[in-house]
C-alpha cells in the first residue's frame, strides 16, 4: 500500500527533474549561443579592419610601383634632373624632430592618410 501513495510521488519527481533538466540545458545552450555571436561579431570587426588594411596597403602598392613616384623618389634621393632643367640643392640646419610626427608602421609614417 505505501508504494502505491509513493507512485504519483516518484512520476512528480521524475517529471520534475526531467523538466529541471530541459530547463538547464535551455540555459545553457542560450548562454553559448550568446558567447558564440559575441566571437562572431568581433570576428567580423577584425576581418573588416584587416580589409581596410588591405586595400591601404594595395593603394601604396600601386603609387609606389607607378612611374611618377619613382621620378619623386629619383629627383628627392638622386637628384635626377631632365634635360632643360635647373638643379639646385637647398641646405638647410637640421629639423629638430618633431612631437606631432606619424607613428605606426613604416609604410604609415611614409604614407600618411
Amino acid at each position: 500500500m505505501g508504494f502505491v501513495k509513493s507512485r504519483p510521488r516518484l512520476l512528480f519527481l521524475a517529471c520534475l527533474g526531467l523538466a529541471g533538466y530541459f530547463a538547464y540545458t535551455a540555459a545553457v545552450g542560450a548562454l553559448r549561443n550568446n558567447q558564440f555571436e559575441q566571437e562572431r561579431a568581433q570576428t567580423a570587426r577584425g576581418v573588416a579592419e584587416l580589409q581596410q588594411k588591405e586595400a591601404y596597403l594595395k593603394a601604396v602598392k600601386d603609387y609606389v610601383s607607378s612611374d611618377a613616384y619613382v621620378e619623386q623618389e629619383a629627383r628627392r634621393q638622386l637628384g635626377y634632373v631632365r634635360d632643360g632643367e635647373v638643379g639646385f640643392a637647398v641646405i638647410s640646419p637640421p629639423a629638430a624632430p618633431d612631437p606631432t610626427a606619424p607613428t605606426g608602421d613604416w609604410w604609415q609614417r611614409l604614407f600618411p592618410r
